[in-house]
């Protein structure tokens, strides 16, 4: 018979367990079978001291790990505090023999959370916020449909205006991925935040931003929702919360972590959205964000979106995993994997998502499996490409499948038809009155720059 051992705790009669690895680590283990390490810092000798961080929630279950054939009675002490952590020292006290008690339930000692494959078995607990995608009403689905058939045509239009000269800078689109917008924000209250990438217009349509500002933003006009001064990289609308795109590869990641910090502090309820791509999953500050997301327990969903290409270079040249849900395992962090393509599988795992992490109980990685049916950039030759790929990965167009599942649903195919034609209508009416906007004044150069609204110093060197 395998034998536990139990080290006893001074408070509030918790007990905990540690394992001896190869690594010369003490570990505290789950019943889930996940793992924590503690440092050691001596032998196992009286008086010797380890260290682990505690945490102010429920108890978990420890599992049984063996110390050699002996155990120890300990004494534990808080010594500071850390973002919520508590920083205990144990302190060996006195050898007891061992014993084959099962682990029992602590009142307060707790380990962090486990890592877990899919948050759906942390959800049985979790009481949702928002009706499931089985039980969305008519209205419901066809206001899903026509922001899916605005972000569409809201694209295709910025091509055509970038192909006539229209639209300055550079111009990346996310034809294709629409249904990882929507159903992200479908999933979201109105106090909620999201921060994106360099193909920010569906998320920030999808957010509810007015298509007409964003569509004179693209074009450089003073009736843009950054007066003109953004472009397409750079949009922000904090009307509707969307703190920012970004054209720093996964920058949006360690932003949206401040954002959840401060609702952490200032106890807020909202939750934070960073949505990334495959490639920005291997960039550096992506990875700190992560762990610092999971250390501090922080309200932030990472919203990864696989579309297959890092620019030009495709997943299997850039990424060693085929299922990236594993990068969380690394965290300890809930992580979720779902077809992005499918609109309402796309909103019932980010309720999900966003459930988990505003009840305090982390953040989530929550990866979108998605095509991305053009080029990098608008005018990408896309030579890297394998003939016929893009043909046919549009088999698998996120709208006409949502369609054929509304028409299973009852909604006629005519209805479907008129939304999509008064979409075109409402973007050809927007476009036009964008571009008879006017651009921005040069006097306003350095208007919202600086806290006061208008700056005293010279312009330009003027």
């Amino acid at each position: 018979m395998q034998h536990t051992h139990e080290l006893e705790l001074a408070r509030n009669g918790a007990f905990i367990e540690f394992g001896k690895t190869r690594s010369r680590q003490l570990v505290v283990a789950s019943v889930a079978g996940r793992v924590r390490h503690a440092k050691r810092e001596a032998a196992s000798a009286s008086g010797n001291a380890f260290q682990l961080c505690w945490r102010h929630h429920e108890p978990r279950l420890v599992e049984t790990i063996l110390i050699g054939q002996h155990e120890f009675e300990m004494e534990v002490a808080p010594v500071g505090r850390l973002v919520g952590n508590d920083l205990l020292v144990f302190l060996c006290k006195r050898h007891v023999a061992h014993t084959t008690r099962p682990p029992t339930r602590g009142d307060s000692l707790a380990v962090m959370t486990p890592p877990a494959k899919r948050s759906a078995n942390a959800a049985k607990s979790t009481k949702r916020s928002a009706t499931p995608a089985s039980r969305l009403g008519s209205d419901e689905l066809l206001q899903m449909h026509r922001d899916m058939a605005l972000i569409r045509r809201f694209e295709e239009t910025v091509i055509e205006q970038f192909q006539e000269g229209t639209l300055p800078g550079f111009l990346h689109v996310a034809i294709g991925q629409e249904a990882i917008a929507v159903g992200v924000s479908k999933a979201l209250r109105d106090e909620d935040y999201i921060g994106s990438t360099h193909r920010a217009h569906g998320h920030i349509l999808a957010r509810g931003s007015d298509p007409g500002a964003l569509m004179a933003e693209m074009m450089g006009r003073a009736t843009g929702v950054c007066k003109g001064k953004g472009g397409s990289m750079h949009l922000a609308d904090m009307s509707c919360n969307v703190v920012g795109a970004n054209g720093v590869v996964g920058s949006g990641a360690p932003m949206m972590n401040g954002v959840a910090l401060t609702q952490k502090l200032q106890g807020g309820t909202a939750v934070a959205v960073a949505y990334y791509g495959d490639g920005a999953s291997n960039q550096g500050n992506v990875h700190e964000a992560l762990n610092l997301a999971q250390l501090w327990k922080l309200p932030t969903v990472f919203v990864l979106e696989n579309n297959r290409y890092a620019e030009s270079t495709p997943y299997w040249q850039q990424v060693p995993v085929e299922d990236l849900t594993v990068r969380a395992d690394a965290y300890g962090m809930t992580s979720i994997s779902v077809d992005g393509n499918d609109v309402l599988a796309v909103y019932d795992a980010a309720v999900e998502a966003v459930d988990h992490a505003r009840s305090g109980k982390g953040p989530v990685l929550l990866v979108c499996e998605t095509k991305r049916f053009v080029g990098h950039y608008v005018g990408d030759s896309e030579s890297y490409r394998p003939k016929g790929e893009a043909k046919e990965w549009r088999q698998g167009d996120p709208i006409p499948r949502f369609e054929a599942v509304l028409i299973d649903r009852g909604i006629s195919a005519d209805e479907l038809a008129a939304q999509t034609s008064s979409v075109r209508e409402q973007v050809a009416a927007f476009t036009a009155a964008a571009a008879a906007a006017p651009v921005p004044a040069p006097e306003d150069a350095m208007l919202h720059v600086y806290a006061e609204d208008r700056y005293a110093g010279p312009v330009l060197g003027v």
